[in-house]
């Protein structure tokens, strides 16, 4: 310790508050510049900067690693929509609202065979009330199968829809490839009260009925005009036959015919025939007819047996039946048998009548012929006889 006074500034170097103000300068101890470095620190050395080619490769590098990612993200997301299970549906129905049947048939895997006479674009081309647009609503992907749920716009209303789907496999190793399996289709459902094999034209197109008088043909959805072709003998009216959606039965058209003027004169004809067959039977019990005469001696012989018409029935043909048209006796007709008989009580002539002679029953058909008869009665059947 010294008396000498003390040189270092402490607290009392710091001028008090009252001598800083604004218009004042600050005292030499706070305006001081830096002093000498102490002892073992050098001074700072200013940082290099990086060189400009490093910095211009590192942002490339960045950016591409951006665009990089950014192009795996589209890729995927591109690829995953493209291989989506309603990809395959999509692209069937606008075949089938394009009018292109034959390329949807191919891609939804439908086999067809001869019968199939509306799988063709030039009947669909025929068709009204198409499907014009689609919606899908839902799609339900499992790992090897998918459901996928459409709305349908037909004829200005909705129709649902489902199709079913399989994975197939995939494409590079990711993403699933989806086949559309084939979808039930609807079917034009024709009767034709008429013969068997009568022809039916639906959407310019011709099929056979069957042994029922039905046909049923597959169909894509659409309204189809469908008439029978009954030659000059009967005729039907135009019908329309409506096929909703996909998988969904059509409700039978039934065409009722009615003979043609041909067709009534050919069965009164026809009619008229059996009759005179039955008449010209040289015995007592025609086979097949609707009269016969009963009573003889089995001890006598009978020879020149003989049926003479008196009159004929009066008849009329109505609508088809279960069997045919419908040939109703209006006003029966009548007949005569004689017979030349030898016996024990010596020779004679035996008679019987007259006789009723009914003519109902049904027209079964028609071919070159004419028509074809079948009688409702025959002898020994609820019929008269004397």
């Amino acid at each position: 310790m010294t008396d000498a006074p003390d040189d270092s500034r402490g607290w009392e170097s710091v001028p008090g508050a009252d001598t800083l103000r604004g218009d004042r300068a600050l005292p030499a101890v706070m305006t001081a510049g830096p002093t000498a470095s102490a002892p073992g620190y050098a001074a700072g050395r200013p940082r290099r900067g990086l060189r400009k080619g490093a910095v211009i490769g590192i942002v490339a590098g960045a950016a591409a690693l951006v665009l990089l990612v950014v192009a795996g993200g589209i890729g995927w997301s591109v690829g995953s929509d493209s291989h989506s299970a309603d990809r395959p549906v999509q692209a069937f129905l606008q075949d089938v609202e394009g009018g292109r049947l034959t390329d949807a048939l191919d891609a939804a895997g439908i086999d067809r065979d001869d019968d199939d006479v509306l799988l063709t674009d030039a009947a669909y081309a025929q068709a009204n009330d198409k499907i014009t647009a689609h919606r899908i609503t839902s799609v339900d992907q499992g790992d090897d199968r998918a459901t996928v749920h459409a709305l349908l716009t037909q004829a200005g209303r909705s129709v649902p829809a489902t199709f079913e789907l399989e994975r197939t496999g995939t494409d590079w190793g990711v993403f699933p490839v989806w086949e559309l399996q084939p979808p039930s289709l609807g079917s034009v459902e024709v009767v034709v009260q008429g013969p068997t094999d009568s022809t039916v034209r639906v959407a310019g197109a011709e099929a056979t009925t069957g042994e029922l008088g039905a046909v049923a043909l597959r169909a894509f959805p659409g309204s189809y005009e469908v008439s029978s072709e009954g030659g000059k003998w009967f005729a039907a009216d135009a019908s329309t036959a409506a096929v909703r959606g996909f998988g969904t039965p059509g409700t039978p058209v039934v065409l009722a015919t009615t003979l043609t003027d041909a067709g009534q004169q050919a069965a009164t004809k026809a009619v008229d025939s059996w009759v005179d067959g039955c008449v010209a039977a040289q015995t007592a019990t025609p086979d097949g007819c609707s009269f016969y005469a009963y009573g003889e001696n089995p001890a006598n012989t009978y020879t020149n047996q003989k049926w003479t018409l008196d009159t004929r029935p009066s008849v009329g043909v109505g609508d088809w039946s279960s069997r045919g048209w419908l040939v109703e006796t209006r006003a029966p007709g009548s007949a005569t048998f004689t017979a030349e008989f030898t016996g024990p009580s010596g020779r004679g002539t035996a008679t019987a009548g007259p006789i009723d002679v009914n003519a109902s029953g049904w027209i079964t058909g028609f071919g070159d012929d004419g028509a074809t008869f079948v009688p409702a009665v025959a002898n020994g059947q609820t019929d008269s006889g004397s």
